[in-house]
């Protein structure tokens, strides 16, 4: 290693990350990646808007991002222009949080960012955050806290009792009018499980996992006792479906291949988007049926949707430590030249280059069940059959050329018999006019069968028979 590297560590060694977040210790926003952080970090759990900015600070990281404290803070830090600041996310973005929050003051979620880098969680957060005015500014991660989701998934169960979890989010509404609509929709879905417990026929084992105090609220039994019931993860394994309003939650739910409906009453846009989005009482029987025997094509969205909203096809942390380590490094660079800290566009690098994935799950044999041509597996007889198909189509412009010669021949013969019936018509008709010979409309019987399929005789006149008009009887009143 040369001088230059090793004066480059030691100088590196000596920064540190300073957390602005006073329950960082307690939050796995933070703890999910603290202990293998490249510098050390120091929680600052007291902050002003004239917290002074430590000589030894190689970066600063929050996700505390909303309020006036915070705001004014970070803009001090970014404005200097001294030290990288990295903003993390942490969770999903919901339309009322960003726009119907009443705490919050206007363009406080992320319009813009006031940082150098905010670390998403998906690329449908990338594009949103993005749309806000934060080119250049957001860098696709992840969200390590749920790295060990996937660690350990429980199957489902298809028979017997359907394990049906309902839960809401830390924050389900920002106003008394939002928390009603939330009341509104568990206590029609209660209703609905009371009056018929079963769904796709199969009796509905609830648990209820609300925050908020809504349990009291509309009268459910709660999951055990807040200090010792089992975690939100754990209710998720044993539970076969999730019925959640918006919360990061139902990517959780989504990480351990679980149907997942929203539930949403509120009738917001949908950030993140459902294979089952609830609005109104009456999408709860056929969502309910769905959710205990979920369509495969539902299914596929649902994976489409995760790994739009939550890259996870690797684990998170390892994106997060990278983007630290390279923000530090940029940092110390500007530094050391006496320049303002800038970031480049894009930091991680994208192993998809910016293309969709192919979910595992797409299979035109689950998908189309009921299509025998994508049942059979025998590559050898699918390709002799293939052949025998080539082979025969062959054939067919030329059979169809000589069916268009026949049909042909057939209206060329049509039309001379229609020529030939009018002229005998008018023949007709003249030996009439000649002879001062009046039509007499002679019937003959006829052959018909009546819807019922039994065969009946009608009178058809022989002048309506030649083509004639006949003249309508006048009707005439008493």
């Amino acid at each position: 290693m040369s001088n230059a590297s090793l004066k480059n560590e030691k100088t590196v060694s000596k920064l540190r990350a300073y957390i602005l977040c006073r329950f960082a210790v307690e939050s796995g926003v933070y703890t999910s990646w603290m202990d293998d952080s490249p510098l050390s970090c120091e929680i600052v759990s007291d902050y002003l808007p004239d917290w002074p900015i430590p000589k030894d600070a190689g970066i600063i990281i929050t996700h505390m991002h909303y309020r006036w404290e915070e705001i004014q803070t970070l803009r001090r830090v970014f404005e200097e222009s001294r030290v990288p600041i990295l903003v993390l996310s942490d969770g999903i973005l919901e339309y009322r949080n960003s726009w119907e929050h009443p705490d919050l003051p206007d363009g406080a979620m992320f319009q813009p960012v006031i940082g150098h880098k905010l670390a998403c969680i998906g690329r449908g957060q990338v594009r949103m955050v993005e749309s806000w005015g934060n080119v250049g500014k957001c860098e696709l991660v992840g969200l390590p806290r749920l790295d060990a989701a996937t660690e350990h998934i429980s199957p489902i169960n298809t028979e017997g009792s359907f394990r049906l979890l309902i839960a809401t989010a830390s924050t389900p509404a920002f106003n008394e009018e939002q928390r009603a609509a939330v009341i509104e929709s568990l206590s029609h879905i209660k209703e609905r499980l009371e009056k018929n417990p079963r769904a796709n026929g199969r009796l509905t084992e609830v648990t209820w996992r609300l925050t908020d105090d809504l349990e009291n609220e509309i009268g459910v039994p709660m999951d055990g006792d807040p200090e010792t019931r089992p975690s939100l993860s754990d209710a998720i394994d044993r539970s076969d479906a999730v019925i959640t309003t918006p919360s990061t939650l139902y990517l959780e739910s989504l990480l351990k291949k679980r149907p997942t409906a929203i539930l949403d009453f509120h009738n917001a846009p949908q950030y993140v988007s459902g294979a089952w989005l609830i609005n109104a009482p009456k999408h709860f029987n056929w969502i309910l049926k769905e959710l205990a025997n979920p369509p495969p094509a539902k299914m596929l969205f649902q994976q489409a949707v995760l790994h739009d909203q939550l890259e996870c096809a690797t684990p998170a942390k390892p994106r997060l430590i990278e983007l630290i380590r390279e923000m530090v490094e940029l940092g110390r660079l500007a530094r050391a030249a006496d320049q303002p800290v800038q970031m480049p566009a894009r930091i991680l690098a994208d192993d998809q280059r910016g293309f969709a994935r192919v979910e595992s799950d797409f299979d035109l044999r689950t998908l189309y069940p009921e299509n025998a041509a994508f049942k059979d597996s025998d590559v050898a007889r699918l390709q002799v059959e293939l052949a025998q198909a080539v082979k025969r189509l062959e054939t067919v412009p030329r059979e169809l050329n000589e069916k268009n010669k026949f049909l042909a021949q057939a209206l060329s013969m049509l039309d001379r018999l229609r020529v030939r019936n009018a002229r005998m018509h008018t023949y007709v008709v003249n030996l009439r006019e000649r002879f001062g010979i009046k039509p007499a409309n002679p019937r003959r019987q006829t052959n018909l069968m009546d819807k019922n399929g039994i065969t009946a005789e009608k009178s058809v006149p022989l002048a309506e028979e030649l083509g004639e008009a006949t003249t309508p009887k006048t009707q005439t009143r008493d």
